[in-house]
């Protein structure tokens, strides 16, 4: 029997596709990977900026940007599309933005099934909507869009993130609480408040965050046990995931631009660490334990004492299975059996008066 085909369609986003393309395989899929590494894009010349503006405000195409940087990887994606001209079975996109319209007309095309996937919230995917009528299903994971776009009803269904159950750690555990990220200046204050925390307490942590602007964001962020370092000397995701393995507790800031779960939250699942989340919606899963997840409003200090004393409980089997990649790639392309999975309904205006 042949092996499904699924198209990858992705920016190389700190290699997390390496890991995306292995799990794939490790379901049985044959993977097209037609990701690629974007570049940071600078226009050559004042001309080439009127360019855009021209085709941007007085053509109406959106994608003059995008165009221009996708050129360089076009011929080699559309050489690889033209070795496999049979329809695959499954398309699966991340970013729309990494592509332009008519590659993303192109792999419709070419695909039975087509599903977009995107760690943001819907309110800030307007340009992605004008490619909705692409696809099958377009997965949104912040609680707080479920009833958003009624005229699209069909199209956008509630996920969560996932782990990727393909990944095997290394065994070689540190007593420590960990979190790596990106800068970001509406976490200062949460950041702030939680080294401060750890340090009245003793705690060890190992805290990392890539930036732009070493020095300014670092002065900005004033905590100087807080690692910084250029994006271009990121670890990889499987490194990050290594270094989750190795460490006690994971800790996860929440990103304000929406109440989405991040991927910290299931590598603590698939690793049965320990986490601390500064993301009120958590104790509203169904994988929430009060020995596993502990919600940092920034000031229950008791509460974070007495959580980090308390043991891991194993979630059961069938709930971790869920969240695995496997269990989520198999809902996505609508193949038996599977666990489904949806998001919780959460009073928003309860849960921002926790985050004020």
């Amino acid at each position: 029997m042949s092996k499904k085909k699924v198209i990858l369609a992705m920016p190389e986003l700190f290699k997390i596709h390496e890991l995306i393309i292995e799990n794939l395989e490790k379901c049985g899929f044959e993977v097209l990977s037609l990701t690629y590494e974007e570049k940071e894009f600078k226009y050559k010349n004042v001309f080439q900026r009127l360019k855009k503006i021209w085709y941007r405000n007085i053509l109406g195409q959106k994608d003059f940007k995008k165009r221009t940087m996708f050129r360089a990887v076009e011929e080699r994606l559309n050489s690889l599309l033209s070795e496999h001209p049979e329809q695959a079975d499954y398309c699966f996109m991340i970013w729309l933005g990494a592509y332009p319209k008519d590659f993303i007309a192109k792999l419709r095309a070419h695909s039975k099934l087509m599903v977009y996937y995107n760690w943001e919230a819907l309110t800030f995917l307007k340009e992605d909507f004008d490619n909705i009528e692409f696809f099958d299903k377009f997965y949104f994971f912040d609680p707080f869009d479920q009833g958003k776009h009624p005229e699209y009803t069909e199209k956008l269904f509630p996920t969560t993130s996932f782990y990727f159950d393909s990944f095997r750690p290394s065994e070689n555990p540190q007593n420590k609480i960990l979190f790596i990220g990106s800068y970001a200046a509406d976490r200062n204050n949460d950041i702030r408040a939680f080294c401060e925390a750890a340090r009245s307490i003793g705690l060890e942590i190992d805290f990392r965050l890539a930036s732009k602007k070493i020095e300014e964001e670092k002065a900005a962020l004033g905590i100087p046990e807080v690692e910084f370092f250029s994006f271009e000397n990121a670890l990889s995701y499987r490194q990050n995931l290594e270094e989750a393995a190795k460490s006690s507790v994971l800790v996860d800031f929440l990103n304000r631009k929406h109440y989405g779960l991040s991927l910290r939250i299931f590598e603590a699942i698939g690793l049965d660490k320990k986490l601390i989340t500064t993301n009120p919606t958590i104790v509203h899963y169904d994988f929430y334990h009060p020995n596993n997840m502990f919600y940092w409003n920034g000031s229950n200090l008791d509460e974070l004492k007495a959580f980090l004393t308390l043991p891991y409980v194993p979630l059961a089997p069938g709930l971790k299975h869920k969240y695995s990649f496997s269990n989520w790639i198999s809902c996505a392309f609508d193949i038996e059996p599977n666990i489904p999975i949806g998001l919780p309904e959460i009073d928003r205006e309860v849960v921002e008066n926790l985050n004020v």
